[in-house]
């Protein structure tokens, strides 16, 4: 035990001494008495303000010499246009006074002045009461112009349709239904709206049923089955009518075509 004993106490005296010998690595900042490192100390730096209050003195004497010259500008113009009116008044005055000098009144030279102002106005007036009666005439003119004259023949006014092609439901010049095409011509000739429908229109209560016999041009013509009209036309001279077919479009038939006199379901006169 004592060998044992002695081995470990010399082992630990060298170790200590192995220990004491031995140098740590010398680091920035590191202090071994403290065994920390050390806070470096950055030295602050004074801001120092701008003196705002202190001006250049030759900016100073730019700035005056700008608002001087532009004083003087508006001084100037301000004489120049004093000097512009007294001289326009002494022209005028001048020439007043010359035109009484010759004339041989020399006495009443302001009162001669203000007469030609008052002349002159008058002019002006009458001139702009003409120019407006003028204006209003040639406006009521170009009115005049502007109105189309209402159609007085029915046939030839009907007949600006013909060749129209067929289409269910339209109501124009080139495209039409037999129902557009009649609400067309009477809106257009007589001035009637009416539906755009053969079987409202047969049953408008504004017309009444004509006889076959006593139909005259302009009376409307319909045609159908046991249930329903089906189709309309407008009559015109000579036993025919002119309506929009579905085969050919605007066409004018006689009234005893086979096809449709078959067809015929009466007449209604609305003019």
């Amino acid at each position: 035990m004592d060998l044992k004993n002695r081995v470990l106490t010399g082992m630990v005296l060298i170790c200590s001494l192995v220990l004491a010998n031995c140098a740590f690595p010398v680091r920035p900042g590191y202090d071994r008495k403290s065994g920390s490192y050390k806070r470096y100390r950055v030295p602050k730096q004074e801001i120092v303000e701008a003196d705002t209050t202190t001006v250049n003195s030759q900016e100073e004497l730019v700035q005056e010499e700008i608002l001087a010259a532009a004083s003087k500008n508006t001084e100037n113009i301000q004489t120049d246009v004093s000097d512009s009116v007294d001289t326009s008044q002494d022209s005028t005055a001048t020439s007043a006074n010359k035109e009484l000098a010759r004339n041989g009144d020399t006495t009443n030279v302001a009162e001669s002045a203000t007469a030609k102002n008052t002349e002159k106005q008058s002019e002006k007036l009458a001139q702009k009461s003409t120019d407006k009666t003028t204006a209003k005439k040639t406006d009521k003119k170009e009115k005049k112009q502007t109105k189309v004259a209402k159609p007085t023949n029915l046939e030839k006014y009907a007949k600006e349709w013909l060749g129209a092609k067929y289409v269910y439901g339209a109501a124009s010049k080139k495209k039409t239904d037999c129902s557009g095409y009649v609400m067309q011509v009477y809106k257009g000739f007589y001035g009637i709206a009416l539906d755009h429908s053969a079987q409202h229109i047969y049953d408008d209560g504004r017309g009444y049923s004509i006889k076959r016999k006593k139909l005259q041009e302009g009376d409307l013509v319909f045609f159908g089955n046991f249930w329903k009209i089906s189709h309309v036309g407008i009559y015109l001279k000579g036993d025919r009518f002119i309506h929009a077919s579905t085969s050919k479009g605007v066409v004018i038939t006689p009234m005893d075509d086979n096809y449709w006199a078959s067809k015929y379901k009466g007449a209604r006169r609305f003019k």
